[in-house]
């Protein structure tokens, strides 16, 4: 996991902590907000460098299945294919 997350989530928790023995105010709450949207922000940058990742994998080493795959898949779709009578 990455440190500027686990920082995120530190923070987050230690205001949720507050928030239940007592109430937080609002610009605790605001500061709140503002670590959840950095959060969601940090997790679509993590999850948009896996696929970039897995992306350049694929361009790089192919698809060693496709023979296989596309002989399943015609299978299915034979099996799968109503036949007229």
């Amino acid at each position: 996991m990455d440190s500027s997350k686990k920082r995120l989530l530190k923070d987050i928790e230690a205001f949720d902590i507050r928030d239940n023995y007592s109430d937080l105010n609002k610009e605790a709450q605001l500061k709140r907000m503002e670590l959840i949207s950095q959060l969601k922000v940090t997790d679509n940058k993590i999850e948009s460098l896996c696929m970039q990742k897995a992306r350049a994998s694929w361009l790089i080493h192919g698809d060693s299945n496709s023979k296989y795959y596309h002989s399943v898949i015609r299978w299915q779709r034979l099996r799968n294919e109503v036949k007229g009578g």
